[in-house]
């Protein structure tokens, strides 16, 4: 296994892991992110919360820096791609820019669906060589290759030993599942227990990523 730079690291062959909290696969050429709940902050303010758009802005600013760096052929986005109906024009003219360039898989979540009168193509998995992509729980039966997954929006905490301590998104591996942490700035994310001596968690920044 081999780090690239202080952000990225390789988590299985051919597999980066960037703290930008994304996942590329160098031979097949994908690039994977999941949870990105676009459209939060037009949610908030259809119930009459104000809130700024920056969480928009910034989700499209760094998948486009993801884009330019990889360059990947298939940009695949695993499921919660809205937080709710008020994102999905939103969302609409995004994909329409992404798929500019590339093939994009828009796999279904469970805030998705509103959005199967929009996208034909949603589908609920996607397979490709080794790998699965679905949304939410990883079947207990065993089955070939690793899947990839969104939905539980893993975190874990730093801390000095003083008092400070900081969460962080993380990517967990668990055995053949994998579970990618939320693209979304508005995710808080769930703390997720290391107790299991088969399970890595990753926590990323975009200018670090920590093993604990």
């Amino acid at each position: 296994m081999r780090a690239l730079s202080t952000s990225q690291v390789f988590i299985a062959e051919h597999v980066l892991l960037d703290g930008r909290l994304a996942l590329f696969h160098e031979k097949e050429n994908w690039l994977a992110l999941a949870d990105l709940h676009f459209g939060f902050e037009l949610s908030q303010r259809a119930a009459g919360n104000l809130f700024p758009l920056w969480g928009m802005q910034t989700i499209e600013q760094r998948l486009l820096e993801l884009l330019g760096d990889y360059e990947p052929a298939r940009l695949i986005l695993l499921g919660d791609l809205v937080h709710d109906r008020a994102g999905g024009e939103a969302l609409s003219q995004l994909v329409t820019k992404l798929r500019a360039d590339r093939e994009v898989i828009l796999i279904a979540g469970n805030h998705d669906r509103h959005l199967q009168r929009v996208y034909v193509d949603l589908v609920r998995s996607w397979e490709s060589d080794g790998f699965l992509f679905h949304h939410g729980d990883c079947p207990k039966e065993d089955r070939d290759g690793v899947q990839i997954i969104g939905h539980h929006h893993p975190a874990g905490i730093v801390s000095d030993g003083a008092g400070l301590r900081l969460k962080l998104p993380a990517f967990v591996q668990k055995k053949n599942c994998w579970i990618m942490p939320a693209f979304s700035p508005w995710a808080g994310g769930a703390v997720w227990p290391n107790d299991d001596e088969q399970t890595r968690v990753w926590l990323c920044s975009p200018e670090r990523i920590l093993e604990i």
